[in-house]
């Protein structure tokens, strides 16, 4: 009896505890307060917001780095004046017409660090592209003849180093001293490369490493006007297959005139383009001898077949002389190139206006004001 109620109590309570497991099913899910289409409305205001608010700081960093609006006309920026390309040839004990002595050489580099000027290489002025700071001026250093003196190894304590008295060692001395000077300069070779001809190909890819330039003197060094146009071709493209052979990846695209001499008219070409033994050549600057600054590259009046140079020293230059042009431009007697510091943007004072050359302008920005 006792075990028949308790089998009875025992269905009862499995038939309860089954109706409160269809009950909790029946229950409808307790809502979590949010609506979907709320959600979704929400989301998409958040989206939306978003890419207002990218769209607001877009136009806003377009209006920050508009290359024109930034440009500070207080530095009276002027990219039609005149450029430098100082002429040097040896740098040793001795002061003469043709070598700079150390001391004179390191004061040369001092005064133009002190005075705004700051470095480009030859070939990125005979490109135009100037990216030199705001309202300071470009100026360019070339040394002729690939003379020892110019670049000369040394031994120091068993070790093969620079000489530091050397045209290289002092312009790495600068380097290191003001890394802002942005150092270079261009090194035009004839047959012979730096003497120390078991160091040659060394040199020449220590230069172009460290961020120099090499260029073409002609072999012989002879007048190009006495020379016919076979013999011009031979003269350049002896000096450009000895850097090739040296520097295979490296292109030379700049030619100093010996003695400043051009050929003859009808040999004019061979200077700029030609081949020889299976190498060809094209230089895209042509330099003559000492004499004035150079115009900007964008002036009209700019000849890049034959690039004013000033000669760098102070010792029978009749007047014109590196440091009668400094003073020149220090007395306002003649106008320097001062950058806007955008190497996308020519900015020139409207009076220069009618010298400005489009072509090679290209697609930079033009900034003309009073």
């Amino acid at each position: 009896m006792k075990k028949k109620s308790f089998i009875i109590a025992l269905i009862v309570l499995l038939l309860i505890l089954a109706g409160c497991g269809r009950e909790k099913e029946n229950v409808p899910e307790v809502p979590d307060n949010t609506d979907e289409n709320a959600v979704e409305a929400n989301q998409q205001d958040k989206e939306e917001g978003k890419s207002e608010q990218e769209q607001k700081e877009e136009e806003g960093t377009d209006e920050e780095t508009d290359p024109v609006a930034s440009i500070d006309l207080s530095l009276e920026p002027n990219e039609l004046g005149e450029i430098m390309i100082l002429m040097y040839h040896g740098i040793g004990k001795e002061e003469s017409v043709w070598q700079r002595n150390y001391d004179n050489f390191r004061s040369d580099l001092q005064y133009m660090y002190d005075n705004k000027y700051q470095m480009i290489s030859l070939n990125d002025y005979a490109k135009g592209e100037i990216k030199t700071r705001a309202g300071y001026t470009p100026i360019i250093l070339t040394f002729d003849d690939g003379r020892q003196n110019n670049f000369n190894y040394i031994e120091k304590n068993g070790e093969l180093v620079i000489d530091p008295d050397c045209a290289v060692g002092i312009l790495e001395e600068f380097k290191e001293k003001y890394p802002d000077f942005d150092v270079t300069a261009s090194f035009f070779l004839n047959s012979s490369a730096f003497g120390q001809e078991e160091y040659a190909e060394k040199k020449l890819n220590w230069l172009v490493k460290n961020g120099y330039d090499v260029g073409n003197h002609t072999y012989s060094h002879y007048e190009l006007a006495t020379l016919t146009n076979k013999e011009i071709i031979v003269e350049i493209g002896s000096v450009n297959n000895i850097i090739k052979k040296s520097l295979p990846d490296y292109t030379v695209e700049t030619l100093a005139l010996p003695h400043g001499s051009n050929p003859k008219d009808e040999f004019l070409q061979s200077i700029l383009q030609g081949e020889y033994e299976g190498n060809g050549y094209k230089n895209i600057a042509v330099l003559d001898v000492g004499w004035r600054p150079d115009y900007s590259p964008f002036d009209i009046l700019t000849n890049f077949t034959s690039l004013y140079r000033v000669t760098a020293s102070e010792i029978n230059v009749d007047n014109c002389g590196m440091y009668d042009y400094f003073r020149s431009y220090e007395n306002n007697k003649r106008e320097r190139f001062i950058s806007d510091g955008n190497p996308d943007v020519v900015t020139i004072p409207k009076r220069h206006e009618k010298h400005l050359n489009m072509d090679m302008v290209g697609d930079r920005k033009i900034n003309i004001y009073e």
